[in-house]
């Protein structure tokens, strides 16, 4: 409650201070680079809280790139230069990150110009939108690097796990991390529900419990909220809104995370077969067993399947809510 009165840059030190000590980033540098992040955006609340027809609606989309993502790239820019700075990594950072759209380009305006870092983003060609690409192909920076991969998203992303799973390359070239593998995005992105829910709940002075509905790709939003629940705050329920890749709809109705061919949509940022930070929920759906969880990846690494049933998909089922939307309803709304 004593956050209430917060700013949202205020809002966000106190979030992630919970898991950023003062032996990592002084309190005071910690302030100076969340003050920083957020004068990037073009509204003062940075997410401002709307109401549309009686839902309230988080606006994401005041960042240099439009997206959502902004929130967390720009954070995310401005701590990778402070530990470049003080000594870390040599002084020198690869990021590598593959992109459906608007990581990329998200990645890149967070990232242009800093000392110390190259950024290297792989994205599938002709599966981005048009001023996705531009985006990302027209920064003139020196250190920014944009290469268009045949195929799909997860075949980029595929390229960037093997490259993070070769301990010598990854040495050798000092790679980091842009895409949600990085926890700094995901713990970026629980900011914003902490601010949403402090601004429900200004308005509607009797809700107790706010509910998520979140589009998801990759699962990294939605999983922010997850954590944000865990943390304490009261989230109702998370819904997560598919499109026609609906691999996480059919995980969390009928306990079936079995890959397909990816459908090319309206929404290409959504699609998205394998989900990279579904595995961080599957490790807690496993009791935080770490050999359970990598029963469940091998088996899906070999026949492209993990199926649960009965108390497991139970306790999923408890945890989140789904629903897909089609192109015909997407067009339609």
């Amino acid at each position: 409650e004593k956050w209430r009165s917060f700013s949202y840059p205020a809002l966000a030190v106190e979030v992630i201070s919970k898991f950023v000590g003062d032996d990592q980033v002084p309190r005071a540098k910690l302030e100076d680079i969340v003050t920083r992040s957020c004068a990037a955006f073009r509204k003062e609340d940075v997410t401002p809280v709307i109401d549309v027809g009686g839902h309230a609606i988080l606006e994401l989309f005041h960042g240099p790139t439009f997206a959502f993502k902004d929130v967390a790239l720009q954070m995310l820019g401005n701590f990778f230069e402070y530990f470049l700075e003080t000594g870390s990594n040599g002084g020198r950072l690869a990021v590598l990150g593959a992109t459906s759209g608007d990581t990329g380009s998200a990645a890149i305006y967070g990232l242009r110009g800093k000392k110390g870092v190259d950024c290297v983003i792989l994205y599938p060609h002709g599966r981005v939108s048009e001023i996705q690409e531009r985006q990302m192909t027209t920064v003139p920076d020196s250190n920014i690097h944009c290469v268009s991969i045949e195929g799909t998203f997860d075949d980029c992303q595929d390229l960037v796990k093997a490259s993070f799973a070769d301990k010598s390359f990854r040495d050798d070239v000092k790679l980091g991390a842009v895409n949600s593998i990085n926890w700094c995005r995901v713990l970026a992105q629980t900011t914003y529900y902490f601010w949403t829910h402090l601004r429900v709940t200004d308005k509607h002075k009797d809700v107790k419990t706010v509910n998520y509905s979140v589009p998801t790709g990759n699962f990294g939003d939605i999983l922010a909220g997850y954590y944000a629940k865990r943390m304490g705050l009261p989230v109702g329920k998370l819904i997560v809104a598919t499109n026609e890749n609906d691999i996480l709809h059919r995980f969390f109705t009928k306990g079936e995370y079995h890959r397909r061919d990816i459908a090319k949509t309206i929404s290409p940022s959504m699609d998205i077969c394998v989900s990279s930070n579904f595995e961080r929920y599957l490790f807690h759906l496993a009791n935080d067993d770490s050999s359970t969880l990598l029963s469940w990846m091998d088996t899906f690494e070999s026949t492209g399947k993990i199926s649960v049933s009965g108390k497991k998909l139970a306790q999923a089922q408890n945890d989140f809510l789904s629903a897909p939307a089609g192109t015909k309803k997407k067009l339609a709304t």
